[in-house]
């Protein structure tokens, strides 16, 4: 059933901005925490702030698409934390580096361009960082993300400190806020509009849930530790079943099914039903629909394609 919440409605594009906001919260809120106990000095904390807010925001960023995928817990907690560890490690550095910087150029914490240098750039450094442990074409939105979200930070604590607001609990809350939203938003929300192809689930529980297909071959089967997408076992769907095969082609990609087992993988194409044989491959064209099935039991998958071949 929750699985079916984050999958089955037009909410679900707004569901990582604010896991990515949520995030940046948590990070500020850690921070604070760490803050209170230590005696940090100013670069130590501007590396910690920034670190912690990466840590929260690459965790955050990451959580969905794997709980949307039919991940299991630890799998979904693991990726995360990787993507975690690498956001922090991401906006330590980016914090130092702007700290270096800052002594050379002499830019003033006080002034307005000073922070807003520092947002754009630890922002941009956290959001790629956030994607990078997929090392896909989509890595270089979630830095124009970051960018974008520092951007809003940045000018959000300027117009907070013209109203003498810069040091209330409203720019704590805002300003972290902002920073993993714009992250959140272009990790994995807007890539699922340019992807190259997609596959929406026709029959059964998961009816309605939507796969993207980005860069790498997809993995359909029922195992929650090891696949890339998960469907029910009790509905037909082996472990594995089948390989969705994802090929670079003119400007675009271009998208075959593979039978992955010894089970029943079809392509149904202007009412003709095709059967791909065990460990052949069978190409998709657009509006086919993909059945996976054992016995009685099956899985109807739309294949939509978004890319072009010239």
């Amino acid at each position: 059933m929750f699985r079916s919440l984050l999958v089955d409605n037009w909410m679900r594009f707004f569901f990582n901005p604010a896991l990515g906001a949520l995030g940046g919260l948590i990070g500020w809120a850690l921070f604070t925490f760490i803050a209170g106990v230590a005696d940090l000095s100013d670069r130590a904390a501007l590396a910690a702030a920034f670190g912690c807010m990466g840590l929260c925001v690459g965790f955050a960023c990451n959580m969905l698409k794997g709980i949307q995928d039919g991940a299991g817990a630890m799998r979904v907690i693991g990726t995360s934390a990787v993507s975690g560890v690498v956001g922090a490690i991401g906006g330590v550095i980016a914090a130092l580096l702007f700290s270096l910087l800052a002594e050379v150029a002499g830019l003033r914490a006080d002034s307005f361009v000073g922070p807003l240098i520092c947002y754009l750039f630890v922002g941009t450094v956290i959001g790629l960082s956030s994607r990078m442990t997929s090392f896909d074409k989509f890595m270089g939105l979630a830095a124009v993300g970051g960018l974008l979200g520092g951007l809003i930070a940045g000018i959000l604590l300027a117009v907070l400190d013209a109203l003498s607001q810069g040091d209330t609990w409203m720019a704590a809350l805002l300003v972290p806020m902002s920073l993993g939203f714009g992250i959140g938003v272009t990790t994995y929300s807007f890539p699922a509009f340019v992807s190259g192809g997609s596959l929406r689930v026709l029959t059964g529980q998961f009816k309605g849930q939507t796969k993207e297909i980005e860069n790498d071959d997809i993995v359909v089967g029922n195992n929650k530790r090891q696949l890339q997408w998960v469907l029910p076992k009790w509905e037909g769907v082996q472990d594995p079943h089948a390989r969705i095969e994802v090929k670079a082609e003119g400007k675009g990609f271009k998208h075959s099914v593979k039978n992955a087992g010894q089970k029943t993988v079809m392509v149904v194409r202007d009412g003709k039903k095709t059967r791909v044989k065990p460990k052949q491959s069978h190409d998709l064209q657009d509006g086919d629909t993909l059945v996976f099935a054992t016995g009685k039991n099956y899985v109807k998958v739309r294949y939509s394609q978004r890319t072009a071949k010239d």
